[in-house]
C-alpha cells in the first residue's frame, strides 16, 4: 500500500473517505427492504467511520471538528435500537421451534411486542438519516478531500506507517487493560467495554489488511471475541428484559414503555426464555475464558506485535528511536515482574555494530543477531533470529566485549519501559522506545523517583562501550 509512506496527514484522510464511500453506499442500500444486511453493514460503516475520525482526530482537526464526528454518532446511534431488536427476533424464531406448546405462546407474544416496537425503531432511523446524513456526508466529504501543507516545513510529516504503528500500539494495550478488568460472566459493563476496544483495534487493523502480513489473522481473532463478548451482552440486556415482563405478568403491572403487560399465562414461557438466555451466557463465558483467552489472545498479541513492527520497518527501515536514563537504584515496582536474563557480545567494527544476544525466559532461550548504526536519539537497528549453531560459533569472536543484565519490562501510558539491572557491575538504566524523535517524554512518577538524569546519547552508556 503506497499510503504506508505517505505523510499521516494525508494517509488518515484517505482512509477515511474510503470509509465515508462505504458507508454512502450501505446508506442507499437501506432503502431496498429486501436487502437483510444493509442495516448492519451501514451501522458498522458508520461506526468504522466514527472510530477512525476519533483515532486520528490530531491529524484531521486542521478540517474536522469534533461535532462533525458527533453527528455521525447521533445517526449510528439511532441504527441500535432496530438493529438489536432484528437480532433479538432472530433469537427468538429460533427458540420456539423447540419450546414446549405450553411456553411457545410468550415467544409469540414477545415477538409481536417487539416487531411493533422495530417499526418505531424504523421510522426513527429513517428520520435520522433524512435530517442528517446526506448533509453530514457532504461536508465531511468536502473537508478531507483537502488540508494545508506547510511549504517550508521544519521537519515532515511523519509517515503513515510509523503513526499507525503507534496507534495500533497504544490501542492493543487499551484492549489488554479492558480484557484484564473483564474477569466474572456478571460484570457487564467490563465485558461491554472489552467488547468496544477490541472493535476499535479492529478498525484500526482492517484497512491495513493486504499491505502487512498478518492483519487477517488479527482481525478474525478479533470478531471471535466479538461475536462472544456481544452475544454475552446482547443475552445480559435481553434477559433482564424479560425478568421485567416476568415481574409484570405476575403482578399485573405495566412492562417497559411502548409494550402492554404481558398475560399471566406467559409468565412460564418468559422464564423459559430467561433461563435459556442465562444458559446462553455462561456457554459464551465459557469459550471466551476457557479457550479465547488462554489460547488465542496471545496469538493475537504475538500477531499485533509483529504488525507493529512491521509498519515501523516500513515507515522507518529500521529506525530505533529510543532514550536512555541512569537509575540511582532499582524501582520497586520491578517485583513481581518476571525478568529475561540476557548475555551480549559485540564482534570488532567501528561503523557497524553487530551484536549477539541471547535471552532466557520463562518460555526457554532465544539468540539474535543485530547490526546497528549511529549513535543519539535516531540510530538505524536491524535484527534477526539465528539458532543456537550460529550463536555458538559466533560468540567467540566477542571475547572482552560482553555484558550481562536482568531486563524488566513494565507498561506505562501506552509505552513499554525497559528496566536494565547489570548483573556484572553497580549499573541501572531505563529505555523507552519511540515512534517519531518529536514525541515528547514524561516520565511516570514511580521511574522519576528513582532516575538521576537523561543519558541518550552519552557515549559511555552505550552498550557496546560498556562492553569493554
Amino acid at each position: 500500500m503506497a499510503l504506508l509512506t505517505e505523510p499521516t496527514p494525508r494517509a488518515a484522510r484517505a482512509v477515511a473517505l474510503a470509509m465515508l464511500d462505504a458507508a454512502d453506499a450501505a446508506r442507499v442500500r437501506l432503502d431496498d427492504p429486501a436487502d437483510r444486511e444493509a442495516l448492519h453493514d451501514f451501522r458498522v460503516a458508520l461506526r468504522r467511520l466514527r472510530s477512525w475520525l476519533r483515532a486520528y482526530h490530531g491529524e484531521l482537526r486542521d478540517g474536522i471538528g469534533r461535532k462533525v464526528a458527533r453527528r455521525i454518532g447521533h445517526i449510528a446511534a439511532a441504527t441500535t435500537g432496530s438493529r438489536d431488536i432484528e437480532v433479538h427476533l432472530e433469537w427468538l424464531a429460533a427458540q420456539r421451534r423447540t419450546m414446549t406448546p405450553g411456553a411457545r405462546p410468550a415467544a409469540a407474544w414477545l415477538s409481536g411486542r417487539l416487531a411493533a416496537a422495530k417499526v418505531r425503531a424504523d421510522a426513527a432511523l429513517r428520520e435520522a438519516v433524512a435530517e442528517e446524513y446526506a448533509e453530514v456526508s457532504a461536508r465531511l466529504r468536502k473537508k478531507l478531500s483537502r488540508y494545508p501543507v506547510a511549504v517550508l516545513a521544519a521537519e515532515p510529516d511523519e509517515r503513515w506507517a510509523v503513526t499507525a504503528a503507534a496507534r495500533l500500539h497504544d490501542t492493543f494495550l487499551a484492549l489488554r487493560q479492558r480484557l484484564a478488568a473483564f474477569d466474572d460472566v456478571d460484570n457487564d459493563k467490563a465485558g461491554h467495554r472489552a467488547r468496544i476496544a477490541a472493535k476499535r483495534l479492529r478498525y484500526m487493523l482492517e484497512p491495513l489488511d493486504g499491505a502487512i502480513d498478518g492483519i487477517h489473522d488479527a482481525v478474525a481473532a478479533l470478531k471471535v471475541a466479538q461475536d462472544l463478548l456481544g452475544s454475552m451482552h446482547d443475552a445480559h440486556v435481553f434477559r433482564r428484559t424479560l425478568r421485567r415482563y416476568g415481574h409484570a405478568a405476575a403482578t399485573g403491572h405495566g412492562a417497559a414503555r411502548h409494550n402492554r403487560t404481558p398475560p399471566a399465562r406467559h409468565r412460564r414461557g418468559l422464564g423459559v426464555l430467561v433461563r435459556r438466555l442465562a444458559r446462553r451466557r455462561h456457554a459464551d463465558w465459557a469459550s471466551f475464558s476457557s479457550d479465547w483467552m488462554p489460547g488465542r489472545f496471545p496469538a493475537l498479541a504475538d500477531g499485533v506485535h509483529a504488525i507493529v513492527q512491521r509498519l515501523r520497518d516500513a515507515g522507518g527501515a529500521g529506525v530505533e528511536i529510543e532514550r536512555k536514563y541512569l537509575l540511582h537504584t532499582l524501582p520497586p515496582e520491578v517485583r513481581g515482574v518476571e525478568p529475561a536474563e540476557i548475555e551480549q557480545g559485540y564482534l570488532p567494527g567501528h561503523e557497524l555494530v553487530e551484536r549477539l544476544r541471547r535471552v532466557q525466559t520463562r518460555d526457554g532461550v532465544s539468540y539474535f543477531r543485530t547490526v546497528k548504526s549511529g549513535t543519539g536519539l535516531v540510530r538505524t537497528e536491524l535484527e534477526e533470529s539465528c539458532t543456537r549453531e550460529l550463536f555458538d560459533a559466533m560468540w567467540p569472536f566477542t571475547k572482552g566485549r560482553r555484558l550481562r543484565k536482568r531486563r524488566y519490562r513494565l507498561a506505562d501510558a501506552g509505552h513499554t519501559w525497559e528496566i536494565d539491572a547489570f548483573t556484572d557491575r553497580t549499573l541501572t538504566l531505563a529505555e523507552i522506545e519511540l515512534t517519531s524523535a518529536r514525541e515528547p517524554v514524561v516520565l511516570p512518577d514511580w521511574l522519576a523517583r528513582c532516575t538521576e538524569c537523561e543519558v541518550t546519547g552519552d557515549p559511555m552508556y552505550l552498550n557496546a562501550n560498556l562492553a569493554r
